[in-house]
Parts: structure tokens; C-alpha cells; sequence
């Protein structure tokens, strides 16, 4: 394990061992340079704590049927946490350092001052620093409910045992996951969400397949409304829309996540913030030369793999400076582990309807018509892509079923590689598999466009200059999805 060193200059300072922090780490520490890791709390930051990690470790245990899933997910946690701690501590490259950062106005090299657990205050002097502080949920009150029956998710895996029941205030991944994972643990769970449908960034197909799942399974889903207050007599939920929601054991609030920016002291050394976080681009450069933000901290991406792929970037702008920086980030998926799955990826919606509907077209499958649809009797799943004319460029696609956060590969590759639905068509998927919804996507357009090519590829040329001039790119979207930490762990 290296000491610090106050009198080195570190080739990097790196605020944070979360999933983008560890990445940074392990990068830049694999090409050679020392760098100090600075963190306060547990390595491994939200996802390996108090995100994804226990999150599907508790999935796993409630559809599994372990006699205490909460002693089971604490432990896989716990030892995970250990591991990367252990790791951090022993390479030969890196220091790690326990305590809280804070920047300095001092330049060339910059100096970052980390206040200590037991009161004192150290320097560390670094070539550059990589803030990677992730976020916190954000938290309310609820009038009438007692502060110990309103939990986050950074309270809810202390658990020792699934609630008898259990209301979830917002209709994203955190309450959909969660809400999956205590339904099959026995707890009576209900969802509300603010918005008209669950899922409000996703396709009305998607959200209206997942609500039909959920009620289904028998979670209760109330949307266009919000928790007004809580009578503890009764354990009743008061909506805004008049509904109660009776014998209410606890309430989790995931309504979404706020950067952590308060100790940084970003103000020191002049660093932009704006209301979603520390401004930074997509490889890290934030206003400041040679000071960097990556993950949750921007607001940029709230997802592992999204601090993975823009801390991969960081990594070779530091390392490899005379490289030119080019290139956008790739596409990138969201992912939703509630049961059925959902997954999806490319233009958001909003820029989906600045494109010309001549020049575009939609295709969906019902996974329940396929064969292996039939064989597993499934009730729900669809898949819904958006492309363009003449090529079949996945413009977007989202899923709702088994496994679709693995099939979301298929069409996040496609979009990375501009392989289109026509290029997909005639390839060969095995049988019975969900992947041939992939193929009937392919076969379905093919009918459609093979016999008028010359006026598909007329629509798809203006289609193009319309796209030009409303600056729709691809690769415009940047998913808001809660919640590994090491290079070599993808998607959690």
C-alpha cells in the first residue's frame, strides 16, 4: 500500500471511488502513472453500496427464494465492497486515501486539501483532478410520516426482513426494481407517480406494457398524482387525487438523485456548476484546465456504465494528450431490472418528434406472438424501434421483456456501427429465441420498403436534410438511469 506523499506531484487527483472514480483510477494507473483516490465514505461508491450491486443481489434473492434475502444481499455487498477495497489498497500505483476532498485555488500542480476522519488536514498535488463525486437521492417529507418509515435507497438494504408493505413515491428505475423485488418477497406494494404514466421518458407502448405487467403481478399503479400527507393512525397514504392507500408500513422515495457538491468547494477554484451539476463535456473537461468531472456529478449520465464510458475517455485524454479528441461518445443504453425487464437506446423522444414522420418509421413486435413467447406463456413484452427510410437506421428502440436488457445489445451495436434494419435482414437468429423479434423487425421492413425502393430512398434524402437542420444526432441522448464499479464490469 504507498503512503501519501504531500511532497509528490500525483499525475492525478481522483475525488471519488465510485464506479467513474475507480475507472479513472485503474486506467490511468494502468498506463503507468501515481494517482491518489480520495473517499469519504466506502469504496465503490452508490452503485456497489446502495445501487445496483444490492439492488439486483436483492432481486436475485427474492425470485430465488432465499430464507433471509436481506442477510444475502448484505453479505454479496459487503464482500464486494471488501474486495475493491482491498484492491485499491494494496496496487502499487495508486494511494488511497479516507477522507473528504476539497479544491484549492493553488495551480500548477493543483492542490486539493482532504480533511481527514480524525480533524486534520492533508495536501495532495496532482497534474490534474478528476472530481467523480456521484449524487444523493433526493428527499422530502411527507406530512404526518414518521422520519424512521421514509427510506432511499441508501436506507433500504439495512433491512433485515421485506415490510409487510411497502409504497414507492416515483414511477422510475430505482421504485420499479424495488417494487419487483418486495413483491416477490410477499409485501404488498404500490407505486405512485406524479406524471400521467410510469416511465414518462419511454415510449407510451413501453409504459403501458409495464403498468399491464405490474398490475398483473398485482402491484398497484396510480400515476397523475402524488403522496398529500400520511395518517399514522391508520397507516394510511392520503393521495393529491383523493385515492388512500391503507396499511402503509414504509415509504421509499426515489424521485431522482442530485449531485453531491456541497464539501467540493468548487467556488475556490472558479469550477462552472449549473443546476444539474458540474459542467463538463463528454470527455470530462470541465471550464477549468486540467480539472475534470465525471458520472453522476455532471448530471450528464446517472448510470455505471455511463461514468464507465465518459471516465474511458477522461483516461485517454490525460494519458495519451497529443491524441486528438474526437469522436462522440457511443450510444448509450438505459436499463431496468423489474420483471418484465425494460431496456433502451438512441434518439430520446422528444427528438424522435423533430424528425419528419415521412422520412421515418416505426416497427413494433409483441414477444407474445412469438414462439418462444408461447413456450414460456408470456403475457407481456414488446418491442418498439423507430427507423429511417431506405436504410433502416435504428433511429431508437425499446423493450419490454425477458431478458431485454441483453437484446438492447443488439440494437445499441447497430446504432455504434450504422447497421440498419436492412442490413439485419436475412440474418439468421436461433430458434426459439427472443432475438428473432429482431428478425421479424428486419422482414417487416423489408416488405415494406424492397418494393418502392426509389421512393423510400427520395424520403429518406429529405428526411436527412430535415435531421441536418433540427441538429438531431444519434447519439443525442444521455439516459437518466440510476445506478459497477471496475473497468471490466459493464452495464449493472
Amino acid at each position: 500500500m504507498a503512503a501519501l506523499d504531500p511532497d509528490k506531484t500525483y499525475k492525478a487527483a481522483v475525488i471519488g471511488a465510485g464506479s467513474g472514480g475507480l475507472t479513472l483510477a485503474i486506467g490511468l494507473a494502468g498506463f503507468g502513472h501515481e494517482v491518489a483516490l480520495i473517499e469519504g465514505r466506502d469504496v465503490g461508491g452508490d452503485c456497489t453500496n446502495v445501487g445496483c450491486v444490492p439492488s439486483k443481489a436483492l432481486l436475485h434473492a427474492a425470485r430465488s427464494g432465499r430464507d433471509d434475502p436481506f442477510g444475502w444481499t448484505q453479505s454479496r455487498r459487503n464482500d464486494l465492497r471488501d474486495q475493491e477495497t482491498s484492491e485499491m489498497a494494496e496496487h502499487e500505483q495508486i494511494t488511497l486515501v479516507h477522507g473528504w476532498a476539497r479544491l484549492t485555488g493553488d495551480r500548477d500542480p493543483h492542490v486539493v486539501a482532504v480533511d481527514m476522519p480524525d480533524g486534520s488536514v492533508s495536501s495532495i498535488r496532482a497534474e490534474h483532478v478528476v472530481i467523480c463525486a456521484g449524487s444523493s437521492p433526493v428527499r422530502f417529507e411527507i406530512d404526518g410520516l414518521p422520519e424512521e418509515r421514509l427510506l432511499t435507497n441508501e436506507e433500504l438494504f439495512e433491512l433485515e426482513a421485506a415490510p409487510r408493505s411497502a409504497l414507492f413515491v416515483g414511477g422510475g428505475p430505482i421504485s420499479l426494481e424495488m417494487a419487483t423485488a418486495f413483491a416477490d418477497l410477499g409485501s404488498r406494494t404500490a407505486i405512485v407517480e406524479l406524471q400521467d404514466r410510469i416511465l414518462p421518458s419511454e415510449d407510451l407502448a413501453i409504459s403501458e406494457t409495464l403498468t399491464a405487467a405490474l398490475t398483473a403481478r398485482g402491484i398497484e399503479v396510480h400515476t397523475g398524482t402524488t403522496v398529500e400527507r400520511f395518517d399514522v393512525a391508520t397507516d394510511t397514504a392520503e393521495l393529491s387525487n383523493g385515492t388512500q392507500i391503507g396499511d402503509v408500513e414504509l415509504v421509499v422515495l426515489a424521485v431522482g438523485r442530485a449531485p453531491k457538491l456541497e464539501r467540493l468547494d468548487l467556488e475556490a477554484a472558479g469550477v462552472e456548476v449549473a443546476p444539474q451539476g458540474i459542467v463538463a463535456d463528454d470527455w470530462g473537461r470541465t471550464n477549468v484546465d486540467r480539472i475534470w468531472a465525471v458520472g453522476d456529478v455532471t448530471g450528464n449520465t446517472l448510470t455505471t456504465h455511463g461514468a464507465n464510458a465518459i471516465g474511458r475517455r477522461t483516461v485517454q485524454a490525460i494519458a495519451l494528450p497529443k491524441l486528438p479528441r474526437v469522436g462522440s461518445p457511443r450510444a448509450m443504453p438505459s436499463a431496468i431490472y423489474s420483471r418484465p425487464e425494460v431496456a433502451s437506446v438512441g434518439l430520446s423522444l422528444a427528438d424522435i418528434e423533430r424528425i419528419p414522420r415521412a422520412s421515418r418509421r416505426r416497427y413494433s413486435v409483441d414477444l407474445t406472438d412469438l414462439d418462444r413467447g408461447y413456450t414460456d406463456e408470456l403475457d407481456h413484452g414488446i418491442v418498439v424501434v423507430d427507423v429511417e427510410r431506405f436504410t433502416g437506421a435504428i433511429l431508437r428502440a425499446a423493450i419490454v421483456g425477458p431478458a431485454a436488457t441483453e437484446l438492447i445489445g443488439i440494437f445499441t451495436m447497430a446504432i455504434d456501427h450504422g447497421i440498419g434494419l436492412r442490413k439485419m435482414f436475412g440474418t439468421i437468429h436461433p430458434y426459439p429465441a427472443y432475438a428473432q423479434a429482431v428478425g421479424k423487425l428486419a422482414d417487416e421492413f423489408s416488405r415494406d420498403t424492397l418494393p418502392v425502393l426509389h421512393r423510400e430512398f427520395v424520403a429518406m434524402a429529405r428526411g436527412r436534410i430535415a435531421v441536418a437542420l433540427a441538429g438531431v444526432g444519434v447519439r443525442a441522448r444521455r439516459p437518466r438511469t440510476p445506478t459497477c464499479p471496475r473497468l471490466s464490469r459493464g452495464s449493472c
